[in-house]
């Protein structure tokens, strides 16, 4: 399954022309008022335009229009992405129920796994657990979009690690699929990673990001079968996950809006810049990255290696900032 090379030139062109859509999105979405307005849960102040992730949907459409021809199981990846992408525009829109998106959102992952000719396969039990961890991830994303610039910065890193384990170490035929994710990013991040962000990505695109993310990795996992590729988002997971874990412990809600994420905490209770933050959070997991590509530990070791720091680190951290507000 040989990949077509583009040059260059050709991903400088297809950055420019995801430049001008978003331009004209950013126009359209403050005509029709498509805007996030601050509330309880937000770490802004100002109402911003919203759902300018759809620049990511795009770019998988533009994708699939240019390999089709060489994935031919990718119509079925697509499709998930884009079925998960669209209830998720609406849900920018006029917000759904949980119940409402959920099904969408497993039927896209079920069709991921059938694009990557896994899910016959393998035994029921352990697609079930695919499917758990897959959601978890989309839904991460979701949650740890809250403050300018970080998703999209913090996927750049994971769609270049993923690039440079393609190309020098897996030898995969994904580099054209990261890289369209790799410029997606980078258009993107023009627009928010400033101190007052020109537009969010809402949830069409920190869900359909996610959903990117989810694809990317699984294609390098399911190579070779080497899971620890998993970890190239441990940042994210161990922040999500704790937090969702404390905040069920306390007895909250847990679909009710909240503060209570470290990184939302580390700018509203400590008062650093959003910038700065999400610089932190990309830069340590690029430091996990390297440090999974560069060592040759088996799987298990190489997760208690990156997770225990991590989630030590998350529980200093947490700990340190309610002291100090005490």
């Amino acid at each position: 399954m040989a990949t077509k090379p583009h040059t260059p030139m050709y991903y400088l062109q297809y950055g420019l022309v995801l430049f001008l859509l978003m331009l004209a999105y950013v126009y359209i979405a403050k005509r029709f008022n498509i805007v996030d307005t601050p509330n309880i849960r937000s770490s802004h102040e100002r109402v911003v335009v919203r759902g300018a992730g759809v620049v990511f949907p795009l770019s998988l459409i533009v994708f699939n229009v240019t390999f089709s021809q060489y994935y031919p199981n990718f119509h079925f990846v697509f499709a998930g992405a884009m079925l998960i992408s669209l209830i998720s525009f609406i849900d920018d829109i006029k917000p759904l129920p949980v119940w409402g998106r959920l099904p969408i959102h497993l039927l896209a992952v079920f069709l991921l796994l059938y694009g990557f000719d896994i899910l016959f396969l393998w035994k029921w039990w352990t697609i079930s657990v695919f499917v758990f961890v897959m959601l978890g991830i989309i839904n991460a994303y979701n949650f740890m979009d809250g403050i300018n610039g970080i998703t999209a910065l913090y996927s750049l890193v994971a769609f270049s690690s993923l690039w440079y384990v393609s190309k020098y170490v897996e030898f995969t035929d994904a580099t054209a699929f990261v890289n369209y994710g790799i410029v997606s990013c980078l258009v993107f991040l023009f627009f928010n990673f400033r101190k007052n962000a020109i537009c969010f990505l809402g949830d069409v695109g920190s869900i359909g990001l996610g959903f990117w993310i989810v694809a990317a990795i699984s294609y390098v996992v399911f190579w070779n079968y080497n899971f620890e590729y998993l970890l190239f988002i441990a940042v994210y997971l161990v922040d999500a996950g704790f937090t969702l874990i404390q905040r069920l412990l306390n007895g909250e809600n847990i679909s009710e809006p909240h503060r209570k994420h470290l990184y939302q905490m580390l700018v509203n209770e400590c008062g650093y810049g959003h910038l700065k933050i999400a610089l932190w959070y990309s830069a340590v997991q690029l430091g996990v990255n390297v440090f999974v590509v560069f060592t040759d530990f088996p799987f298990v070791l190489t997760g208690f290696f990156v997770l225990v720091p991590l989630m030590m680190a998350y529980m200093s951290f947490k700990r340190a900032i309610v002291t100090r507000k005490q």
